[in-house]
């Protein structure tokens, strides 16, 4: 009888110094970070006398990690604050695992939420010219929608009873993403349960034009909320939804074109009390009828513009797509509610820097060779002609879109 061998425990590849890149971002990350702790007041645990990890340390050391592929955990992350040039650029001596795994519930992520608008800001000052379309203020724009991450069950927190067995475990993602530049202006975690809507009314800033899917529009009070706090509206109803026509637009080559088969404004409702909002019927061939909904802020656009502008909100599916295959968010360092904070929030700043240092969010062949330059197996040359070619195909990708 043949005798089978047991299984070896495969070992973790050990981290040497030489692997790590991502310096010169981090040392734009501390600069952010200053600015943002003269706006926070720090908590009682973290004024502790004996406390030797401090705030700037701990999310300097979460940035490294997340912008570094081959630190896929807490214990990589701590085996790395032993080299000399990451104590440097950290600020501080080696990390012990207990010590980095407390300092999740000692410091607040509202220190990353400040570094973010301001990385933010820097981008919305080319967008000072720009303009959404016939008065439209293109920075005032904003995409909203949220997605949700699978995460393990013994982060009870995190339980939101779905699934077959109703054991379901999971985080959402709630973001604004500005249409001028597809940047993220704001995002807030949450438990997977917890209703974008509900989530939407917390969050929200007058003089915002939304731009949102067909979940915003099922609460017609909502829409009356938005209008109430100075908000505008774009979003798309559902086929089911019953509509009384005020009156029509007249429809001409450009409407035909663009497959837009009705326009003009309508109340929703079986008992007609919402609106009359803005209403543009698109019925392409082949493809389920869609059908927007718009407040008076949209009234200067024609109907083929407001079509084109909701198509812009798909921008957001794309951005979660590169945020969860391109960014380096799959493995959770921490696994309280606040420790995934930490880490959500410093993969929009990791997505924000490179965007920043590249002037243009990088794609995936683009993000395969900064990380082959991280681990040594491309060189310098090979990476700038990466991003050369990558930004050629962006321009070829950009001309054939203006061609069609």
């Amino acid at each position: 009888m043949k005798t089978v061998e047991p299984r070896k425990r495969r070992r973790a590849a050990k981290i040497a110094e030489r692997d790590l890149r991502g310096w010169k971002m981090l040392a734009r990350f501390e600069e952010l970070l200053e600015r943002a702790r003269a706006r926070v007041e720090p908590g009682r645990r973290e004024l502790h006398g004996l406390r030797r990890l401090g705030a700037g340390q701990y999310l300097r050391l979460f940035l490294l990690g997340v912008f570094n592929p081959m630190v896929n955990s807490m214990r990589a992350l701590c085996a790395a604050s032993e080299f000399r040039r990451v104590q440097e650029h950290s600020g501080g001596p080696p990390v012990a695992l207990s010590r980095f795994s407390e300092a999740q519930h000692v410091f607040d992520p509202e220190l990353l939420r400040h570094v973010m608008e301001e990385l933010v800001e820097v981008g919305a000052g080319q967008l000072a010219a720009s303009r959404g379309g016939r008065g439209l203020d293109a920075g005032a724009l904003r995409i909203i929608d949220s997605t949700v991450w699978t995460v393990v069950p013994r982060m009870a927190w995190a339980s939101y009873g779905a699934g077959r067995r109703g054991d379901a475990h999971g985080v959402r993602l709630h973001l604004r993403l500005r249409v001028g530049d597809a940047a993220p202006v704001g995002a807030t975690l949450s438990c997977a349960s917890r209703c974008e809507r509900a989530e939407l009314r917390a969050h929200l800033q007058p003089g915002e034009l939304l731009l949102g899917d067909r979940n915003f529009a099922e609460d017609y009070q909502l829409l009356d909320e938005l209008v109430e706090k100075g908000c505008g509206f774009l979003f798309r109803l559902r086929k089911s939804a019953r509509l009384q026509w005020q009156s029509q637009e007249a429809l001409g080559a450009a409407e035909a074109a663009g497959a837009i088969t009705r326009a003009g404004r309508a109340r929703l409702g079986r008992r007609a009390r919402s609106g009359p909002w803005r209403v543009v019927v698109i019925e392409p061939t082949g493809r389920e009828p869609v059908v927007l909904i718009a407040s008076a802020h949209f009234e200067g656009l024609s109907a083929p513009e407001v079509a084109e502008l909701y198509r812009r909100r798909w921008q957001v599916e794309l951005f979660f797509r590169w945020l969860k295959c391109v960014l380096p968010c799959r493995h959770w360092f921490a696994e309280s509610e606040r420790g995934v904070s930490f880490q959500v929030y410093l993969s929009l700043i990791c997505a924000l820097l490179l965007a920043e240092a590249l002037g243009r969010r990088p794609g995936k062949r683009l993000m395969e060779a900064l990380a082959f330059s991280q681990m040594g197996w491309a060189s310098v040359d090979e990476l700038q002609n990466a991003i050369e070619r990558e930004w050629r195909e962006s321009q070829r990708r950009a001309a054939r879109k203006k061609i069609a």
